[in-house]
């Protein structure tokens, strides 16, 4: 008996040893005793039900200690077993039942059974009948029965034992009381029973009515919770899903407000009272921005000598006096409080924080190195064991984390890193600066991955802020930052590794943030950013167009929720820079460029001297600028951009995270100068730095890729220049490393590709043309075809890199066909291909035909020509054909796109009727002329009509694609075949002359019989001097006999170098007489092929032979006969032009010449303006004749897109066009265009078809008429059917 008693007393005292001291230890050894008490007593013991419940009553509370809830079974069980021992009469009954009913209620609360709720209520209720209502047991129960209460409302979600501890009294508590219960809600995770709290201490203030001695504590008391619920973020991480309510800061204001008129001048509280009142003013003045709420807390600051903080917050709006002020203060402070003093510590904090403050706002290293050393002090003061220490810990690893950012001093990064992470260990799951040292230590290690490149700190990262996502739930008031944080982390990991998952989910994490921003919120702007960065990102990897354009318009929002004066105005500025400089890059519009160059200007206005943010600011000007010089080439850029990359790097010096940067942008810009200067030193210098650069990024790092693609273009320079050949291929091999290190999917890999075939192209052109025979050599020739081999594929790899964009991709094909062109390389057909395409595609999402024609004029205005010699070169003339169909009339091609009749489609079910309405309205829309933006546009509204264009462009795509699908449709829109082409010849061939640098060709295009190509004896450069005699000739005055003999020459030479050889394989294609067509390309669309000739008496001339007609493609000529085929009625327009542009004379003779139509061809014919032809589908008309000047010679700049108004008449649909090659003289072609219309509708009646025949007759008709000069006889041609 004795040992049972010992052991009893031994567990009991060990129980309440835990209670005071919170030691695990004596939890574990009261278990001990109680288990080995419970042995001493067999079951028929009279003490084994109290046995029973010691024990119970120890695991119940060391579940709770660990919170190893689901062994609560263990103790119930024990709970239970001693009720059911304990008599109804027993004296142990009750509170065997109200301890198994608290541990019940526990279970319940973490479990959700609600059997055991039940089960403790009938307990409870059983107690509350049996005890007497002033028994401590009875209370207890009440207690409890109200706390289960609460929980059945929602207002309490948790429960256990202390929570549920009975009290003596439940109203009104004492204020210690209360201040007890306000303990012990902070230290749970129970959000319903703050809410409790605060309703318990309003219940004790009408209570403690004024004039009572407790209520200035309660009023004091009641403010802090009150400010608690309303920002619980780092204060206590429990409390996360209360949503803040303004209406709780205003009372808690209110409520310090009457404490403090409680506490007048002498009191002995009054400062403190003060103090708390101005820390929730400046508070207020931080959520909602009222400059009121922050000077009157300064007041209270002052009047009570602790006005430092206030003063810091002023700093943050600019007035940097206020925060000088706030520092003497803290140092006045720091002198009158000696080693040892209680608040010395708060002090030495204190004081660090504001030069802290300080040092980010004025850059000055003193203050951040004092700060350093305060913190370091106030460290001491917080040894092992210390409760604030982990505070410490992280304020000192904060410090040293800025100091590396300033320096780049890796033992500073390090040292603040292993601070963090002993600080973290200090604050286990629960604490309420968990979530704050969790956010530290993940950035800190996200700055050493980003400068040392190793993948587990940002793994590590990353894990820490999903914890740190974790702690702060939906509703939570910073779960936007959260979101933000953990997606910029997983950007930067997609960035290093190229996992789109990470991508596609830091999307995903920053949408979710900003939904949970209001337009008015102060963190939009931020949230907008980090929105715009993640989709800029994601385009810049996969090419979406649309990801651009939000992330554009996203950067815009952020910069209008940035005034003037905002502090991170520059930021918005320089991001939105940053995207418009990448969609000129990569759409090639200048107004993107300047806008850009305009918004780095002011962002570097605002980063004056001494701006930590200069160097950056500097560097992106500088950029864009020397993009400027490339677009442009004004040495005035280039020279600015280097004084801009020149005092970007003095502000970077050694050690510093991004002088390798610099010194990579200012070599690059020093070789510019040198490829367009010469200047040698320019070039050693920028190699010197180059090499200083990769210096910099050793292996691993995420920038060395860019530094040995920069190293090797300058080397590769060096080479062109002083032909080191210890240069060139240590630039191939710089590169080589450089392209290992950009896997597939990475955005520089497309510039690898082509900078290391350029370079090998290069080495195979020098290496191959040495005279050197000897027969060791001839291993190297076979290496450099293979490196050719090698480089080929590098530029067709690079034209594949979807990511890159349109414009890139077509750049680089281009660059591939050039050089495939040059060493007559098997892939040159597929490079002009695939260049023919992209073209197309990189013209279709432009909108108007205006910047289309634009846009066409920077690209090679022989490609189409160059492909088809290509073709001819290797013997396949079909596709030579084919390649000429594909790559000219691109603009009028895609317009005519719009207009394809879709009827058949009607016929293969309602799913093809859906696409084909679609279709139509989508093509309806894209044909529709775009809005003509003033200069005064907003740039902005320009940007939303380009982005819905684009849009319209990719819905019309995917329905296009949607269509091939449908069976007979497979090639519906797709380039034409050459079997498809061929109709074009059904009432007579068509002539197809190439003019490229590699040779002079006519291809005869014959309805069924197979083409023939002919190589034409003559040149480029002859043609074009042939050209230039035309151009010369037309104009100069005819002889006596009306001939000009300089024309007459030409004419001869046009007939001997190109239309002879033509006639001559005409002969077994065509009879004498009959029709034939002419489809030009580049000079030859400026040449009268249909008056060539040998001009003399009996001689030979191509009139005598065949009937001309011209045609700009074959498919135009194809539509054109369709149409007539299925024409029923025959409309007519003639078009004058009496008063032409540029002319300063009025040509008379227009309007007889319409009289004379009329008269001729009853009824009148329609008038139809140019606009109109524009607008409307003309595929109803029949014929137009063009009496004005030059309506039939294209734009020497854009040759092959034919763009004249005869070719447009043609491709919107008139069958049969008469046109003008060059100035028409008035009054002398009179005669010819009556006996035109005489032969056209001699019976009063036309057929389009007779007008070619028509002008034929009326030409030699007036052959001998001695009045018309020669130019004007043939000035006239006819194009279509």
């Amino acid at each position: 008996m004795n040992v049972l008693a010992l052991e009893t007393d031994a567990g009991h005292r060990l129980l309440a040893q835990y209670c005071r001291i919170q030691s695990s230890g004596n939890l574990e050894q009261s278990i001990e005793h109680f288990e080995r008490a419970l042995d001493l007593c067999p079951m028929d013991h009279p003490y084994h039900p109290a046995a029973l419940f010691n024990l119970a009553t120890a695991k119940f509370v060391s579940c709770q200690a660990d919170g190893r809830y689901l062994d609560l079974d263990i103790p119930i069980s024990l709970f239970q077993r001693a009720l059911d021992l304990c008599a109804t009469d027993h004296p142990d009954r009750g509170v065997s039942q109200l301890h198994l009913a608290i541990a019940l209620l526990s279970r319940f609360a973490k479990r959700g059974f609600e059997a055991d709720a039940d089960a403790a209520e009938e307990l409870l209720s059983e107690v509350l009948k049996a005890c007497q209502a002033n028994s401590h047991i009875y209370r207890a129960a009440l207690i409890t029965m109200e706390i289960r209460t609460l929980h059945s409302a929602g207002r309490i979600k948790g429960n256990d034992l202390e929570q549920e501890q009975p009290t003596t009294s439940m109203f009104p508590l004492s204020p210690n009381q209360l201040a007890d219960q306000t303990k012990w809600c902070l230290q749970r995770d129970e959000p319903g029973a703050l809410d409790e709290v605060i309703s318990l201490h309003y219940d004790a203030l009408r209570y403690y009515n004024t004039g009572h001695a407790c209520r200035g504590q309660l009023l004091d008391d009641l403010a802090g919770m009150l400010e608690t619920r309303f920002e619980p973020l780092g204060l206590h991480p429990s409390l996360n899903n209360l949503a803040s309510k303004d209406e709780d800061l205003d009372q808690a204001i209110t409520l310090d407000r009457e404490v403090l008129a409680l506490r007048p001048v002498g009191h002995a509280d009054r400062s403190a009272s003060l103090s708390d009142l101005a820390a929730l003013l400046s508070y207020c003045f931080d959520h909602r921005g009222n400059d009121e709420d922050l000077d009157e807390a300064i007041t209270f600051h002052r009047e009570a000598l602790d006005r430092s903080a206030s003063l810091s917050d002023l700093a943050d709006r600019g007035n940097y006096e206020d925060l000088d002020e706030a520092i003497t203060l803290q140092r006045e402070a720091l002198a009158l409080r000696l080693v040892g003093h209680a608040d010395w510590f708060l002090s030495l904090n204190n004081l660090a924080n504001r030069l802290s403050s300080r040092f980010e706002h004025q850059g000055n290293d003193e203050d951040l190195e004092q700060a350093i050393a305060l913190q370091r002090e106030a460290l001491a003061l917080r040894p092992v064991g210390h409760t604030d220490r982990s505070a410490s810990l992280s304020d000192l690893s904060v410090e040293l984390s800025s100091r590396f950012d300033h320096r780049g001093n890796d033992k500073d990064l390090d040292e603040a890193i292993t601070l963090q992470t002993e600080a973290l260990t200090l604050c286990p799951v629960g604490h309420i600066d968990r979530s704050m040292s969790l956010y530290y230590l993940a950035h800190q290690l996200s700055s050493r991955f980003e400068h040392q490149g190793n993948d587990e700190d940002l793994n590590q990262a990353i894990t820490l802020l999903r914890d740190a996502l974790v702690l702060r739930p939906v509703g939570h008031t910073e779960r936007s930052k959260s979101l933000d944080d953990l997606a910029n982390h997983l950007s930067s990991r997609f960035e290093h590794r190229g996992n789109n998952e990470d991508l596609d989910q830091a999307i995903a994490l920053n949408r979710e943030a900003l939904t949970l921003l209001s337009v008015d919120h102060t963190d939009r702007s931020m949230s907008l950013n980090n929105l715009a960065s993640g989709l800029f990102s994601r385009f810049v990897h996969r090419g979406r167009d649309e990801d651009l354009d939000e992330a554009i318009a996203l950067n815009r929002e952020a910069l209008a929720l940035r005034p003037t004066g905002h502090t991170d105005r520059s930021i918005s500025l320089n991001n939105l820079a940053v995207e418009l400089s990448s969609r000129f890059e990569h759409r090639g519009n200048d107004k993107d460029l300047d806008q850009a160059i305009g918004l780095l200007r002011e962002a570097l206005a605002l980063r004056p001297v001494g701006h930590t943010g200069r160097s950056m600011s500097l560097d992106e000007l500088a950029n864009q600028v020397s993009s400027r010089f490339e677009h442009r080439g004004s040495n005035e850029d280039l020279d600015e951009a280097i004084a801009l990359h020149r005092e970007a790097l003095a502000l970077r010096p050694i050690s510093h995270t991004d002088r390798s940067m610099s010194l990579n942008n200012l070599a690059n810009d020093l070789s510019s100068r040198f490829a367009h200067r010469g200047k040698d030193e320019d070039l050693d210098e920028a190699i010197t730095l180059d090499r200083e650069a990769l210096a910099l990024v050793p292996v691993g790092h995420t920038d060395r890729s860019k530094s040995l693609s920069n190293l090797a273009i300058q080397l590769s320079f060096r080479f062109e220049h002083r032909n080191k050949d210890e240069d060139l291929d240590e630039a191939i091999t710089l590169n080589r490393e450089a392209l290992d290190l950009r896997p597939i999917g990475h955005i520089g890999r497309s510039k690898s590709l082509n900078n290391l075939a350029t370079q090998l192209f290069t080495r195979f052109e020098h290496q191959s043309n040495r005279e050197d025979l000897e027969e060791s050599r001839e291993n190297l020739r076979f290496e450099n075809t293979d490196s050719l081999n090698v480089a080929m594929h590098h530029l067709k790899a690079a034209a594949n890199v979807v990511s890159a964009g349109l414009l890139p991709r077509l750049r680089a094909s281009l660059h591939w066909a050039r050089h495939a062109s040059e060493y007559s390389h098997g892939t040159q057909l597929e490079a002009y291909t695939m260049s023919m395409q992209l073209l197309d595609a990189y013209m279709s999402v432009t909108a108007s035909v205006l910047s289309r024609h634009k846009a066409m004029k920077e690209f090679p205005r022989t490609l189409a020509v160059d492909a088809a010699s290509c073709a001819l070169r290797s013997g396949d003339v079909p596709r030579a054909v084919e390649l000429l169909e594909q790559g000219r009339t691109i603009i009028w091609t895609q317009m005519a796109r719009l207009r394809t009749p879709l009827d058949s489609l009607q016929t293969h079910g309602d799913h093809a009727v859906i696409l084909m309405k679609r279709f139509r309205d989508l093509s309806s829309l894209l044909d529709k002329t775009p809005a003509d933006h003033s200069e005064d546009t907003p740039r902005v509204d320009v940007e939303a009509d380009e982005i819905r264009y684009r849009r319209l462009v990719e819905d019309w795509n995917g329905t296009v694609e949607e269509i091939r699908k449908i069976e007979g449709f497979s090639r519906f829109l797709l380039p034409p075949l050459f079997s498809d082409l061929q109709d074009a010849g059904r009432d007579g061939p068509i002539i197809m002359l190439i003019a490229s640098e590699s040779s002079c060709d006519a291809i005869i295009v014959p309805h069924e019989q197979p083409p023939t190509s002919i190589q034409l004896p003559t040149n480029f450069q002859k043609l074009a001097e042939l050209e230039i005699a035309f151009r010369e000739a037309v104009p100069k005055d005819a002889g006596p006999k009306g001939n000009q003999r300089a024309l007459m020459v030409a004419l001869r030479k046009l007939w001997d170098v190109v239309v002879r050889p033509v006639v001559e394989n005409l002969g077994a294609i065509a009879r004498r007489g009959s029709r034939i067509w002419w489809c030009p390309t580049s000079v030859f669309n400026f040449l009268p092929l249909h008056a060539a000739g040998e001009y003399r008496k009996d001689g030979e001339s191509l009139s005598r032979h065949y009937i001309s007609s011209y045609t700009p493609s074959l498919t135009a000529l194809i539509k054109a006969r369709a149409n007539h085929d299925k024409s029923l009625s025959v409309p007519f327009v003639a078009i004058g032009q009496n008063h032409p542009a540029g002319v300063l004379f009025t040509l008379d003779a227009v309007e007889p010449e319409l009289e004379l139509v009329r008269t001729l061809l009853p009824p009148p014919p329609t008038p139809l303006s140019l606009l109109d032809i524009a607008q409307m589908d003309l595929s109803r008309h029949q014929f137009a004749f063009l009496s004005a000047c030059e309506t039939a010679v294209g734009v020497p700049a854009t040759p092959d897109e034919v763009i004249h108004l005869a070719a447009g008449l043609q491709f919107a649909g008139v069958k049969s066009v008469v046109g003008t090659l060059w100035k028409v003289d008035d009054p002398t072609v009179q005669r010819l265009v009556k006996a035109f219309y005489t032969n056209l509708c001699g019976d009063g009646t036309m057929n389009s078809k007779r007008a070619a025949r028509a002008l034929h007759r009326a030409v030699q008709l007036l052959a001998s008429d001695r009045d018309i000069p020669l130019a004007q006889r043939i000035v006239f041609v006819h194009i279509g059917i």
